[in-house]
């Protein structure tokens, strides 16, 4: 199976003083989720994560980030996935 680029946005990381970390834990706390069918690519202003995943649905990916984020933080975080054709997708619709 090929792998499908997509992108997690986390919400509320580094607006508030509860919820700060530095891009180099951001990065650390992501890679320990990757795994057979998941790997990291980029992450953008600590809250934006690219990553490329098969055989697991883009909802997995959010839930795997929320969890270890959560945990991290030891308060509930929210991450949503979308895919890179959706990303485009939207794009068309600009100004």
């Amino acid at each position: 199976m090929s792998w499908q680029r997509g992108v997690a946005f986390v919400r509320g990381i580094n607006m508030y003083k509860s919820k700060r970390i530095s891009q180099e834990k951001m990065v650390e706390l992501c890679r320990s989720i990757e795994d057979e069918n998941l790997r990291i690519i980029r992450v953008v202003k600590t809250d934006n994560i690219v990553f490329e995943k098969r055989k697991i649905h883009y909802a997995t990916v959010s839930q795997r980030l929320e969890k270890v984020l959560s945990e991290y933080f030891n308060e509930r975080v929210y991450v949503t996935s979308r895919s890179m054709k959706t990303i485009k997708l939207l794009t068309r619709f600009e100004g």
